[in-house]
């Protein structure tokens, strides 16, 4: 068996024996790396890991190139140790084949001996932190952008991968993937604001991976160039239109709930108007966030959607919309305040809180052919219903004091907005808190001017008919 060190006229004397052809197999070895080996047959040649006790094939000799030699030598002496350590070097082999990448090949080892994550472990034990430290809106929805039901098919590009050797073009790909779909139809839109949501948890969950090196061993960060898709989408609401409900048209939205058969959604929908929340608030409210008060009747502590705690005291109205779901509640031995209604499929179990879509939909029926807001000039949907809040209460702020200063447009956010401190201090509940006191008069003010839109529109349906 020759042997010499593998250099440039090593290359060009393989090429030259491959295109000339030779009638039995020779084996070059290398001297400067032991066990390095190219084997020239009849008709190809390849190269091998060449020892007493393995000879193994590592990929066809043109896949590699001169420059490719230090690489080929750091692999061979890897792999000669790992499988004199008695470790199968199979997965390794293939990795290096496939890649050439010393890195990937030891990532994929690693994987299989040493104890690293593919994604999937990865990003299951991501999801394990999340559900356990943010709210139960914040882990559904960050769930399925990463993939683990209806996406599946869009994190092709990484599924099985170890997750040291994922790179940003595969995230790219995964973003793309999400695009494609939407331009062929079969995503909401375009695709472009799930993908872009999709890049955004992607990020997250990578940097949770890189401040925990113990346990995930990352070096890089794949999603550190990640970006948010360059395109736009095509089907997106122009704004030319989109603005806060007029008085009139809060009125409208009152009158249109009447019509609504689901009396969870009714409640949750005007709960959500008289508090001044986002759609996911009310919805995902657990009975044990309401407290007894002699002042108020019930306060409401909450975490939002982006992790800030506020403690709202409750008008009359709003007392009695609680008081009425929480009955209703028991019926179905539920923690929530508005259960789940039915099984997503057969033979779950019903230990969630109604749809946000549930919720959705009852506004929605008001934009078809007959309903309150069929002729507006614009979508109307449930997150309407706190930027109407703001538009409407943010200038009557001055009506207001905390002791001797009056409140100013931006204070407004004590009700939507404000975080009041840390979890162990806002959790607790203030019966005499002068923030409360004007929290109440402020949510009284503005139930005063809802319940007014709604005395307008139903005086001018009357009027219309009068006139019919």
């Amino acid at each position: 068996m020759p042997s010499e060190v593998f250099s440039k006229f090593t290359f060009n004397k393989v090429a030259n024996l491959v295109r000339k052809g030779v009638e039995k197999k020779i084996k070059f070895a290398d001297k400067e790396c032991s066990g390095l080996a190219i084997v020239v047959s009849p008709t190809v040649a390849t190269w091998y890991i060449s020892t007493r006790d393995m000879n193994v094939a590592i990929a066809p000799f043109n896949q590699f190139s001169h420059d490719d030699l230090p690489a080929l030598r750091k692999f061979v002496e890897m792999a000669r140790r790992e499988k004199k350590a008695d470790k199968s070097i199979e997965a390794m082999i293939e990795a290096f084949g496939k890649s050439g990448s010393v890195d990937d090949a030891k990532t994929v080892h690693d994987v299989e001996h040493n104890g690293a994550l593919r994604w999937e472990a990865a990003r299951d034990l991501y999801l394990v932190w999340l559900k356990e430290n943010r709210n139960a809106n914040t882990y559904r929805t960050y769930k399925s952008a990463l993939g683990v039901s209806a996406l599946s098919a869009d994190f092709a590009p990484i599924s099985g991968k170890p997750l040291a050797s994922i790179e940003t073009g595969d995230l790219v790909d995964i973003r793309e993937n999400i695009t494609t779909r939407g331009r062929l139809g079969s995503a909401k839109g375009a695709g472009i604001r799930q993908s872009d949501f999709t890049v955004t948890v992607i990020k997250a969950a990578f940097t949770y991976f890189m401040n925990m090196p113990k346990v995930f061993s990352l070096k890089t960060n794949p999603s550190a160039d990640l970006r948010k898709s360059p395109n736009r989408d095509p089907n997106q609401k122009k704004l030319t239109h989109d603005r806060a409900l007029t008085q009139l048209e809060i009125g409208a939205f009152l009158y249109g709930l009447e019509d609504c058969r689901n009396e969870m959604v009714r409640s949750c929908l005007t709960l959500q108007l008289l508090s001044g929340q986002r759609r996911f608030t009310p919805t995902t409210a657990l009975l044990t966030d309401f407290a007894a008060s002699d002042s108020y009747g019930f306060t409401w502590t909450f975490e939002d959607k982006a992790h800030a705690w506020r403690c709202l005291p409750l008008t009359e109205e709003m007392n009695e919309l609680v008081t009425k779901a929480m009955r209703v509640a028991k019926g179905y031995d539920s923690p929530f305040l508005f259960p789940q209604q039915r099984a997503k499929r057969k033979g779950d179990e019903l230990d969630s809180h109604i749809n946000e879509r549930t919720i959705s939909r009852g506004m929605e029926h008001m934009r078809k052919a007959g309903g309150v807001f069929y002729d507006l000039d614009f979508a109307v949907a449930t997150h309407d219903l706190r930027r109407t809040f703001v538009t409407h209460m943010g200038p009557k702020m001055a009506d207001f004091y905390i002791g001797n200063r009056q409140l100013e447009p931006d204070d407004v956010e004590m009700i939507t907005h404000k975080n009041e401190g840390r979890e162990r201090v806002s959790m607790l509940r203030y019966d005499k808190n002068s923030y409360l006191d004007v929290k109440v008069q402020i949510l009284q003010a503005w139930s005063n001017f809802c319940r007014e839109g709604y005395r307008m529109y139903v005086e001018r349906l009357d009027n219309k008919g009068l006139a019919a």
